[in-house]
């Protein structure tokens, strides 16, 4: 990922061509290029890469899965990220390709709000090779029912779940989890905000990641201090969500 700007290839029908849309992107720290079809996505990814593709699934000229897959099976462009937008939910069919889309964004949605999903896949992608696994589980409750599931990686600003869950992003959840040498288990109010597909080409199992908003009592202290003694083990643990 490029440091500082965000660099976006749109694949749409609808083209962002005044200054003050331009200045939106701009203004959230995203510099866009645009492609109406498969053979400008192409040369224009030649030319320049490109940090995320974002494709219009609802743009009825292009097979947007098709160009996925093909930008997902190229060497040059495998490691991009590929994010699918749509008015309504994709089909199943489509999330659960084996080079389907990295992440799917309902819109409309605010600007600031669909650039920040867009960086948040990008950590995920950068810090895939970074995790620590913990043993142990978080319970929380939601739409009435309560649920446990065992936690990959937790940091300072959040924590990775294990579990098929469809929570939505925007979720508030309150957490309760455990930590090894701790009695006292962590309390937080939380946020859901990804849910990742699982890929059994990188042994990646389907979860929720969830950012830290507010900690009950003296969880964040016990939580920092954790963490402060597990980085002498391994530093690569913290990270943001």
């Amino acid at each position: 990922m490029s440091k500082g700007t965000l660099k976006i290839l749109f694949v749409d029908e609808k083209r962002i061509t005044s200054d003050l849309e331009k200045a939106g992107y701009r203004k959230v720290g995203a510099h866009i290029s645009q492609a109406t079809n498969f053979g400008q996505a192409k040369d224009m990814l030649h030319k320049e890469p490109a940090d995320v593709i974002v494709i219009n699934f609802d743009y009825a000229e292009i097979d947007a899965v098709a160009m996925c897959e093909h930008f997902k099976k190229q060497p040059e462009t495998a490691a991009i990220p590929v994010i699918f937008t749509s008015v309504q939910p994709l089909p199943k069919r489509v999330t659960a390709r084996e080079n389907g889309p990295d992440l799917f964004i309902e819109t409309p949605v605010p600007r600031e709000f669909f650039i920040e999903q867009v960086r948040n896949l990008l950590e995920e992608k950068i810090r895939g090779t970074e995790r620590v696994n913990h043993e142990g589980s978080v319970s929380f409750e939601h739409e009435g029912k309560t649920y446990e599931c065992s936690i990959q990686d937790v940091s300072k600003s959040g924590i990775l779940l294990t579990t098929e869950l469809d929570i939505p992003a925007g979720t508030k959840l309150s957490l309760s989890f455990s930590l090894p040498g701790y009695k006292k288990p962590i309390k937080v109010e939380g946020e859901v905000v990804r849910r990742i597909n699982a890929d059994s080409r990188k042994n990646t199992p389907a979860g929720l990641g969830i950012r830290f908003e507010d900690f009950n009592g003296d969880s964040q202290k016990r939580l920092e201090k954790y963490i402060a003694k597990s980085q002498h083990d391994d530093p690569k643990l913290v990270y943001y969500l």
